[in-house]
């Protein structure tokens, strides 16, 4: 790692630390334990499926725009990358790090890395967008309960930018102006910007697969919020669920920001600032952050344990080996059809 990556992550930690030493010194941390004795362990549960739910239908997404451009490798052990990444992403000081091993593991797999960087940009671009739509959503529609309308105007705001990003990245225009810049050059980082541009074409002619990983990454972010939620019922916080749509996602985008180490600091304060103002218990506000970035965490388990029963490696080998006795089905079943 280089000085200037030592120096981020030394930042992010310090900016992680300060703000949770901030927290702390102004709430009743002997007061917080009472949350989570009394908490309902029957919704506590609820809440671990629905984590689940949402972790299937990323990567469910996630095929879906990997097939989109063409890239059939077996589903089961996309999943498995998946959820590797999701793991491996968990330790990784940067918000994408994750990502860049989903994309490293996959062009490994099927040979098309840049297709496979294509598909996880294009994924976590609609993500993005999804987060700042919901929150948008509830935001238009329960301004009048709302107490910070300038929240309002600023997911408004990141919103247009968002949609202006991802159609200025589908832009059939700005792809001519890029691959006349390039020329037909095939080596090198042109002939990868090339692939790429190629790669955002087949999306572009396909908006009705884009909509429908929107619609699947809307649904995500709605469980987000009713993780949340549901997390505080079971600490019997009482707050309508009204709000948590309002504040959920644009917590979320504060939590991808890249200041602190994975939402550290940020998550915390941000739950604490909006929900003690519409009648949450700072201290509970506090506790129910925790368990939100625990969720998280927990959420990445089931990648550790594929890592621990197959390794990393051994799903990237095993899937070339299952790729290659599929076609070597499709290859006999050809034989036979002509044989017939």
């Amino acid at each position: 790692m280089s000085a200037r990556r030592h120096f981020s992550l030394f930042l992010r930690l310090a900016v992680s630390a300060a703000l949770i030493v901030l927290l702390l010194s102004r709430l009743d941390v002997r007061d917080m334990g009472r949350f989570l004795l009394d908490a309902d362990l029957l919704l506590v549960a609820v809440t671990l499926i629905t984590v689940l739910m949402d972790r299937c239908l990323m990567a469910g997404r996630w095929i879906v725009l990997l097939e989109g451009l063409g890239i059939h490798a077996p589903r089961r052990k996309v999943v498995k990358i998946f959820f590797l990444s999701t793991f491996f992403g968990s330790f990784l000081p940067t918000g994408i790090g994750g990502e860049a091993v989903r994309a490293v593991s996959l062009s490994r797999l099927t040979s098309k890395g840049v297709e496979a960087v294509t598909s996880v940009a294009m994924d976590r671009l609609l993500g993005m967008f999804s987060m700042l739509l919901t929150g948008l959503a509830a935001l238009i529609v329960f301004y009048r309960v709302y107490p910070h309308p300038a929240l309002l105007s600023t997911v408004l705001v990141l919103s247009v930018a968002t949609a202006a990003g991802l159609a200025m990245v589908l832009s059939s225009s700005i792809h001519r102006r890029i691959s006349d810049r390039i020329g037909a050059s095939q080596e090198g980082w042109r002939g990868r910007m090339v692939q790429a541009v190629e790669a955002l074409g087949r999306y572009r002619s396909r908006m009705g697969l884009l909509a429908f990983v929107l619609v699947m990454s809307v649904g995500v972010q709605v469980l987000r919020v009713i993780q949340a939620y549901l997390l505080s019922e079971a600490m019997s916080l009482e707050t309508p669920l009204v709000y948590f749509f309002c504040f959920v996602p644009p917590i979320l985008i504060i939590t991808m920001l890249p200041i602190s180490v994975s939402g550290l600091g940020t998550t915390n304060l941000a739950y604490v600032a909006l929900f003690s103002q519409v009648g949450m218990d700072p201290n509970g506000a506090f506790v129910l952050s925790v368990l939100i970035l625990a969720l998280g965490v927990v959420g990445n388990l089931p990648g550790g344990v594929i890592y621990a029963l197959e390794g990393f490696s051994s799903s990237a080998r095993s899937a070339r080996l299952d790729a290659d006795d599929e076609q070597d089905n499709l290859e006999r079943a050809g034989l036979l059809e002509s044989e017939r």
